[in-house]
């Protein structure tokens, strides 16, 4: 199942990307997320995990992450495995007349029957899972032009 959502913002891609990819800070952009902890040393980049603590819908959750693309300025892949589910997020940057245009593409892969059991519920949820993607480039994009100015 592929979920996707957009968010242009009148920034230059590397500003976008340093913020988007600024794991320390996302909790103070993201309402969203309330915590997130980095579980391994060094910079931000391949290998990286960090643990993700978000509200979704009405219930904090938590997952395991793991950054296994890091393209500077252009790409982000983060991917987790949870309850039989591979989580695939790509966050891709590019910039035109001075904005930079943030797209994820969300892919749920099932992998266990039981996972394939509930992809239904999955399905029932990806309008509102796209909404809270936009809801996030769009908090992401307030603290960008905030840095701005």
């Amino acid at each position: 199942m592929l979920i996707q959502a957009e968010c242009l913002i009148p920034a230059p891609k590397s500003k976008c990307f340093t913020a988007f990819s600024d794991l320390n800070r996302l909790s103070e952009f993201v309402t969203a997320i309330t915590k997130i902890e980095i579980l391994t040393p060094g910079e931000i980049g391949v290998g990286t995990k960090f643990k993700e603590s978000r509200v979704m819908f009405g219930k904090e959750s938590s997952e395991i992450m793991e950054i296994t693309l890091f393209d500077i300025d252009s790409h982000i892949r983060e991917e987790a495995h949870a309850s039989g589910v591979h989580y695939i997020s790509d966050w891709t940057f590019s910039e035109s007349n001075g904005q930079t245009k943030v797209h994820i593409t969300f892919n749920i892969k099932a992998k266990t029957l039981l996972a394939k059991l509930m992809m239904p519920m999955f399905y029932c949820l990806a309008s509102s899972l796209r909404k809270a993607f936009i809801t996030d480039m769009e908090d992401m994009k307030k603290a960008i032009l905030k840095q701005e100015s």
